[in-house]
């Protein structure tokens, strides 16, 4: 299931790209979790599909062209995901390009759909919160 998990994420970034948000926020689950880090001003935690897409509109309405970059994604234990990502756009006022450092984002499934994603600077933060790290 976790290789499944993977290719959920994966296909959710590509139809993110893509223009298609929907597609993107398809595989979450109704009563989903999404928690940005403690540093973000919208840090939240947003809950349920509405949620992130109030999440997503902000960084929308503030970047142009915003993207996602999945550097690398990998299994986390059966269900769980871990990716390494980064994001860019343009400034919607400033119009400078702009690059996010990696950031780390930890995805929790059941059944093929995510129940919980939570975002950490730190990959050792995200993988002591996935138990793989004491």
């Amino acid at each position: 299931m976790s290789q499944e998990n993977v290719e959920i994420v994966r296909e959710a970034v590509e139809a993110f790209n893509g223009g298609n948000f929907e597609a993107a926020i398809d595989r979450l689950d109704p009563n989903v979790e999404w928690q940005p880090p403690d540093v973000f001003p919208d840090a939240g935690p947003y809950r349920g599909p509405g949620g992130v897409r109030e999440f997503f509109a902000t960084w929308l309405e503030t970047f142009h062209g915003l993207r996602l970059h999945l550097e690398r994604c990998v299994p986390a234990g059966d269900h769980q995901v871990l990716a390494a990502m980064r994001v860019s756009g343009e400034g919607a006022e400033s119009g400078v390009w702009v690059e996010s450092p990696v950031f780390f984002q930890l995805f929790e499934f059941r059944d093929g759909l995510v129940i919980r994603a939570r975002m950490f600077s730190a990959e050792s933060d995200a993988l002591e919160a996935a138990g793989l790290r004491e």
